[in-house]
Order: structure tokens, then sequence, then C-alpha cells
């Protein structure tokens, strides 16, 4: 009975992930366009049109980039768009970043992360925020110049993970 119910535990664990996984991907709403597939997306996070401060297309994944009011302060998020049998679809795996706290008057120089699109592609996620026309970015390789929004000071840059 000592092993037997561990083992039944772990499956069930195992049983509810997979469950959870399978509703995530099923939750998708699938467009006819990627014009659509944004409209989608502004709804989702909260944000409006102005909010988006640049798409990236980056081996064949696009990547919308928005800025965000969060409780502490200034946000950033990146979303994907993929596209299945001439459908596309908006995915948000990651949570926003904060790239500025209001609460203590600071800010990030640079932030990264990994991140996973829907179709299984991984990439690196740069961002930050800079009071610099041209900010570099120090990527695993190499130093980049970012894009920027200049109205915000938000840069970023997305490059598939090594």
């Amino acid at each position: 009975m000592k092993v037997v119910l561990p083992f039944a535990l772990a499956m069930i664990a195992l049983t509810g992930c997979s469950a959870i996984a399978n509703d995530e991907a099923s939750e998708l709403k699938w467009f006819k366009t990627i014009e659509e597939t944004i409209d989608h997306g502004i709804k989702e996070e909260k944000i409006k049109k102005e909010d988006i401060i640049g798409e990236v297309s980056e081996n064949g994944e696009t990547f919308v980039i928005y800025k965000k009011q969060l409780e502490e302060g200034l946000g950033v998020g990146v979303s994907s768009i993929s596209e299945q049998g001439g459908k596309f679809t908006w995915y948000d795996p990651d949570q926003d970043v904060l790239v500025k706290n209001d609460k203590v008057k600071k800010y990030s120089s640079q932030i990264s992360w990994g991140t996973k699109t829907q179709s299984g592609k991984n990439f690196t996620i740069y961002t930050g925020l800079s009071k610099e026309q041209n900010p570099i970015v120090k990527t695993q390789t190499s130093e980049v110049s970012p894009t920027i929004d200049t109205e915000t000071g938000i840069y970023f840059y997305i490059e598939p993970a090594k």
C-alpha cells in the first residue's frame, strides 16, 4: 500500500496537468486574418491599439510588443501570433514584466527571459527602459541595437534561443 499510494497520487497529478495543457490549447481562438487576431489580443490583454509599440517577425513567428499600465507602474507584454492551416491565433504564455516601478521611482535597464511560442519554437526576449536614443542590448552572443519606442523609452529585441 505504501508504494501504490504515491504512484496513484503521481498519476492523478500528471493526468491533471495534461488536462490543463489540453484545456489551454482548446481555449485558443483562431481567426482568418492577423488583424482580427490582433483585435482579439487587444481585448484579451485589456489594452488599446495605441499601446502596441511594435511587431517583430523572427524565425517564422510574429510577436506583438505592447505597453501596459500595471498596478506598480509601466509594464511590457509580449505575445506571439501563430499560424496554422491558414488561420491565426493570439498566444500569450508569459507574464507582463515591470520596466518602471512608480512606487520606488526605479526602472529596469534590461530584463530578459525565455519564451516558447504556440508552435513550439524557443526565443529569448530582451526589454527594458532607456533614456538613451540608441541603447545597446547584451545578448548571450553579442551586443545589438534594439527597437525603441521613443515615446516611452521602452526597448525590445527578440532572438531565437541558442
